[in-house]
């Protein structure tokens, strides 16, 4: 599969590069790589709260890979399985969602390396079964939120006049695509089927092991569902760091459009919208290597649309592109070192 991947990686970037270019030329170098240098020594700053955003699903994941019994009156089940230290440290969850990250940036692979990335940077720690339970959950929580970001940004979009009909059909897409996505979940909430088995040989490998037992799986099936049972005050802890995740994110983009000549006048609406529309590109093409091309024609063309102009949005995206470059060299550091 290695060649393959090489030289689907490689097409991508050929793709995404032209389309870079074209979108760049389109706007106007001059102007975008005035608005790139005017950020200046600012970007530090950038950087940093993009780091923040990446504690904060740091801070989400170890409160979901908490031992149940800390919560629960109830004694969790007790498997050899579960038998490895039960503490996950900040600066080993830290450290997994940035090479995690770095991997899913890096590979076509998107979610399927990001995850059993973290999965097997803290198994030192965890045991595979609190880990497995944790990352899909942390993960449903941030989906959710994403969920709630993309609807609240489809509305505000919808408040803007004069919104071209290919974009209005996109986020009607959004829209049904949530629907569909909250449907789904309320399915899996009621009838709590048995998934994981049919992922039962993945998790032998991230386990290290000839065979998972089968009660170890129903483990991990367990601790999932079990997040219905969870105290308020847990889930709301979890939902307050995704939620900052979001916060965090809106900053970045306020930030940077306040540093550009073009979009010094850019509202912190204009920056939800912005991060919103971005979001969405982040998932719907996270197959594609750091959505090279994508980021910023997508960027370019919601700036025009509420009224700040392409440059501004082409040029946000580079920003952050360049702050995605800046924390993988650290995720892939914290890879080479496991």
């Amino acid at each position: 599969m290695r060649p393959k991947f090489s030289l689907l990686n490689i097409l991508v970037a050929i793709i995404g590069a032209a389309l870079l270019v074209f979108t760049i030329r389109r706007v106007g170098w001059a102007e975008v790589v005035s608005g790139v240098t005017s950020v200046g020594w600012w970007f530090v700053l950038v950087v940093i709260l993009g780091a923040v955003r990446m504690a904060c699903r740091a801070r989400a994941w170890m409160i979901c890979a908490q031992d149940p019994a800390q919560h629960s009156s109830t004694p969790a089940l007790q498997h050899p399985s579960t038998s490895a230290p039960q503490h996950l440290r900040f600066r080993d969850a830290f450290g997994a969602m940035l090479a995690a990250d770095a991997l899913g940036n890096l590979t076509p692979l998107g979610l399927l390396a990001s995850e059993p990335t973290k999965i097997m940077l803290t198994r030192s720690r965890i045991s595979t079964v609190t880990s497995v339970a944790s990352v899909t959950t942390e993960n449903a929580f941030y989906t959710a939120s994403v969920a709630v970001v993309l609807l609240a940004g489809t509305w505000f979009f919808f408040q803007r006049a004069g919104v071209p009909p290919a974009l209005e059909q996109l986020a009607e897409v959004i829209v049904i695509a949530i629907a569909i996505a909250a449907v789904i979940g309320l399915w899996l909430a009621r009838s709590q089927p048995a998934l994981l088995s049919r992922f039962a040989p993945l998790i032998t490998r991230l386990a290290g092991r000839t065979a998972v037992p089968a009660d170890a799986l129903r483990e991990v099936e367990s601790r999932i569902y079990g997040v219905l049972r969870w105290p308020l005050g847990r889930l709301a802890h979890v939902g307050a760091w995704e939620a900052v995740f979001h916060v965090a994110a809106v900053a970045e983009v306020w930030l940077v459009l306040h540093l550009l000549p073009m979009a010094a006048n850019a509202t912190l609406v204009d920056a939800f919208l912005l991060e919103s529309a971005g979001r969405f590109v982040t998932i719907a093409f996270k197959f594609i290597p750091y959505r090279l091309g994508i980021d910023e024609a997508g960027s370019g063309a919601v700036a025009q649309v509420i009224g700040i102009g392409p440059a501004a949005g082409v040029t946000l995206a580079l920003v952050r592109r360049l702050r995605i470059l800046v924390l993988n060299v650290f995720g892939l550091i914290r890879l080479a070192r496991a």
